[in-house]
């Protein structure tokens, strides 16, 4: 009888049932079935490896800042606004428009959502071509987009540079509908300089992947809105994939989430035993995290109050209140953690090495997720 694994989950004498679909055979057609059947498990590629790109296995740790005293809480409020001022200090502001998605602004009527994206892509293409990674026909690269969705950052790339000498691979663990990169398809085929790995980030062995195995392009790992772990995730690929060879020659990430952060991901971790910040103290850090977001969240709440006739005796929380922690310095301590977390990324970077830098890249009302990280060879 043929191996069919998982795919059993219940057997009468006459069918089997398979487990992801509410279908059955006859037994004596197991065989003839199992060979075209679409449940059966297919073979993974050699790229995919489990969790390699996982840097250990520690159990996280969660702090809920309701249980830190007030002296607790004002003693670590201060010791991050003294990390952040000798190590991180004020971030430089740098945005721009690339000309290549002038069109497609001019295009959008400036208050709606998709403009705010197109003028980010805008953005974040013009600082990539500001310290050379973003090229065209100059040199044989690869951008590499993580948590790629829809491929909208991917497809402004392929339009900045040269696709005949240049290549896209974009990863991402989902397949969307309307994908941006089907607009790059001639009489239904594929651009051969276009390329999709359907993964979670944390899985993917990038020097395997055939497109960077078999060709010596240099690396260039993009994203927009990478959401906590997976930037971490995203670094680590990449570092994989750079040693010994040195093949990646630039980074840029739209960085965003960082209470999603996870101390068993996070590439940061000898910056912060450097400065004497534990896993415990990195679990503070990211709960103070969602602070940067506070006002914004309030303004929300206020909105929605006000056009309920509602009457709020009191917009801030009793506690930060009596500790002087008003909206406008618990979101300045907010982005202060998240820089500092985005420090440690920027030391990895260097490690490599690569000169690597956080900037704004769009003003807050824009996106307040707002900083970029991004690196280049020297």
């Amino acid at each position: 009888m043929p191996r069919i694994g998982k795919l059993i989950k219940h057997f009468d004498g006459m069918h089997f049932r398979m487990a992801s679909k509410s279908h059955s055979c006859f037994v004596s057609q197991l065989a003839k079935h199992m060979e075209k059947c679409n449940s059966k498990p297919k073979p993974l590629p050699e790229y995919i490896k489990e969790n390699i790109n996982v840097i250990d296995n520690n159990e996280e740790i969660k702090v809920n800042l309701g249980t830190l005293s007030d002296e607790e809480l004002l003693a670590i409020i201060a010791r991050v606004s003294k990390i952040h001022s000798e190590y991180v200090g004020e971030l430089p502001v740098s945005v721009g428009r690339h000309p290549v998605l002038e069109t497609t602004l001019a295009s959008l009527t400036e208050s709606r959502g998709s403009w705010r994206h197109v003028f980010q892509s805008s953005s974040i293409l013009y600082n990539m071509a500001e310290v050379g990674v973003l090229t065209s026909g100059e040199t044989r690269s690869t951008y590499v987009e993580f948590g790629s969705g829809r491929g909208q950052l991917s497809y402004a790339v392929g339009q900045a540079v040269d696709l005949e000498t240049d290549a896209l691979l974009m990863i991402d663990k989902s397949s969307p509908r309307h994908k941006h990169d089907n607009r790059y398809k001639v009489d239904g085929e594929s651009h051969a300089s276009i390329h999709r790995v359907r993964a979670d980030i944390a899985d993917v062995d990038l020097g395997q992947v055939p497109l960077v195995r078999n060709d010596t392009r240099r690396l260039v790992g993009i994203g927009k809105h990478l959401c906590g772990a997976a930037t971490d995730l995203a670094l680590n690929c990449l570092y994989r994939a750079n040693n010994p060879n040195g093949l990646v020659q630039g980074v840029c990430i739209a960085l965003c989430c960082h209470h999603q952060c996870t101390w068993r991901h996070y590439v940061g971790k000898a910056f912060f035993k450097e400065l004497n910040l534990s896993q415990t103290d990195f679990a503070i850090l990211r709960a103070m995290t969602s602070w940067a977001v506070c006002g914004s969240r309030q303004a929300k709440e206020h909105s929605e109050a006000v056009q309920d006739n509602e009457v709020k005796t009191s917009i801030l929380p009793g506690r930060y209140a009596a500790m002087g922690l008003d909206i406008e310095r618990r979101e300045n301590i907010g982005r202060q953690c998240k820089q500092i977390i985005d420090r440690g990324r920027v030391e990895f970077l260097s490690s490599w090495p690569l000169q690597a830098k956080l900037l704004y890249y769009v003003e807050p009302d824009i996106s307040p997720e707002n900083v970029l990280l991004l690196a280049h060879a020297s």
